[in-house]
């Protein structure tokens, strides 16, 4: 993609700057995937990663800066001085795990994660270049030079099918990445770009090397069906052994590290038989100090992220006109809702058209079949009772009181449905509609979001019988969650904006990567 030089900035700090190749910045499409991805990667929290300082997004030289990291990558490590054990292994498998954690937290996919990409510095594994590789999507798949995108022998079974990119395949490269920790070798073979292919898509993984302690965790990511994988949450839950956020882990881990191993050097392979090393014994020593402390400080171990473990269903990033429904030119009369020409979706609303709604184009109810088709056939959901939907969306321009977000469980004649909003003074609340009428049953609270700021917004409607659980995330963060006990059932689902009808107020708004997640029935 790039070169990577090494800078420093005024204050003399050392950074890492990678500059897009020239003939990837001239494709308008690898531009707008690669600002949506930078900017993605700037939320991505700086624990067990090289953080994204600043992108530059516009003009003829793209480039981003990263935190510099000091040491080798795990690909140098292993091959100066062999393979890891003990320890030193498996605070590098809860170190990449926590680093996907806090990744897929934000919302970003790494795609290209392999010993390359993990870097062994003095506290610990760090993974660089996370999210920006996604961009070259918009090329097809290959590079103008052919080549493909990622690395064979660390990418998923669907990605290389060309499947629907997921958090999975991540887990599926950290599998791949822990195993060549182990043994110094990729866990599928193969000499040629084909049987690499065939290999990872038909064959079972060597995990002979990898600690027995380690290795049915390993299998797991390495399924091939990324349903059947465990998520980057439940890695780090399994290796820790107790509900774990990612802060708490990345501290532990760094002490854990330090001790395992001196700066630069990695346990080679005659350092004696695999065991349960330092690494466990700090972690268990950490989590008798939090539960000695009382259920007050449990909770600092609990995600407070939307989960991540659930299937995607759908996905919609705006690139390319779609499903979804308007034509965005302000300039013409009735077209101020649409696909916009720089891969978002735009809404803007005020006086004459107070409120939009645009649905999601997800099918949520279907007739059941009769041998004689009836009208009055019962409808039967499609989308499951419980969702989980997130998009960024980001204000242009706002005047008076106006207010945006989710909807769900939306009737067919749309007057039920429950909405997540937020409003132009960065305030979050949940309202419940009932036949048309209806209020607030999540009061406002501050979400932390700038006035007029881009804001990623996560909801989950989850049905258990007649309640309905409901639960709002803004930039990670949660913010309400509340419990409907006589629930509105499963509906259609989308994206809103409204402002006041006193002819005054307005509101242009714009809206980037939907994705709905769920859990399909039977």
């Amino acid at each position: 993609m790039g070169t990577v030089h090494l800078a420093e900035d005024a204050a003399g700090q050392r950074v890492a700057v990678k500059v897009i190749n020239p003939e990837l910045s001239q494709h308008e499409q690898f531009r707008m995937r690669f600002r949506r991805e930078a900017d993605a990667a700037q939320r991505v929290r700086r624990f067990c990663t090289a953080a994204v300082i600043e992108a530059a997004l516009a003009g003829d030289q793209l480039y981003v800066v990263t935190e510099y990291v000091p040491g080798p990558n795990l690909e140098e490590a292993v091959q100066q001085s062999g393979p890891l054990r003990g320890s030193s292994l498996e605070a590098l498998a809860v170190s990449v795990a926590t680093a996907l954690t806090a990744i897929h937290g934000a919302g970003v996919v790494h795609r290209d994660l392999k010993p390359s990409n993990v870097l062994l510095s003095p506290v610990g594994p760090r993974v660089i270049d996370f999210g920006i590789a996604r961009a070259l999507d918009t090329l097809g798949g290959v590079t103008s030079t052919g080549e493909i995108v990622g690395t064979p022998r660390y990418m998923s079974p669907e990605v290389l099918r060309g499947d629907p990119v997921s958090p999975a395949c991540d887990v599926f490269s950290w599998g791949c990445l822990v195993a060549y920790a182990a043994s110094g070798r990729a866990p599928f073979g193969g000499e040629t770009l084909p049987a690499i292919v065939y290999q990872v898509l038909n064959t079972e993984p060597d995990l002979q090397a990898v600690d027995p302690g380690l290795r049915e965790l390993v299998a797991a990511a390495l399924r091939k069906d990324p349903a059947a994988r465990p998520t980057s949450q439940q890695l780090l839950d399994h290796l820790i052994g107790r509900s774990a956020g990612p802060e708490h882990a990345a501290q532990t881990v760094q002490v854990a590290w330090q001790r395992a191993t001196s700066p630069y050097t990695i346990v080679p392979t005659g350092a004696g038989p695999p065991r349960r090393g330092r690494l466990y014994t700090a972690l268990a020593a950490a989590g008798a100090v939090v539960l000695a402390a009382g259920v007050g400080a449990w909770m600092l171990f609990v995600p407070g992220g939307p989960p991540d473990d659930l299937p995607v269903l759908y996905q919609e990033d705006f690139t390319t006109s779609g499903d979804w429904s308007g034509t965005y030119d302000p300039s013409m009369s009735g077209s101020y809702y649409g696909y916009r020409t720089d891969g978002t979706y735009g809404i803007d609303v005020g006086s004459g058209h107070e409120e939009k709604w645009a649905r999601a184009p997800v099918p949520f109810t279907i007739h059941k079949p009769t041998s004689t088709p009836e009208p009055s056939a019962t409808p039967t959901p499609m989308l499951p009772a419980s969702v989980l939907i997130s998009v960024t969306a980001d204000v242009e321009k706002s005047s008076g009181s106006a207010d945006y977000g989710i909807y769900c469980h939306n009737s067919e004649d749309d007057k039920s449905y429950y909405e997540f909003a937020l409003d132009t003074t960065g305030k979050a609340k949940i309202r419940r509609i009932s036949n048309g009428a209806g209020g607030t049953v999540a009061q406002p609270v501050e979400a932390e979001v700038e006035r007029g700021g881009k804001a990623r917004i996560a909801v989950s409607c989850e049905q258990s019988g007649k309640t309905v659980r409901l639960t709002m995330w803004v930039n990670g963060k949660r913010v309400h969650d509340v419990e409907d006990p006589n629930g509105i059932g499963s509906g259609s689902l989308g994206v809103f904006a409204r402002t006041v009808k006193d002819g005054r107020s307005q509101l242009q708004t714009t809206w980037d990567d939907f994705e709905l997640r769920g859990r399909p029935e039977s």
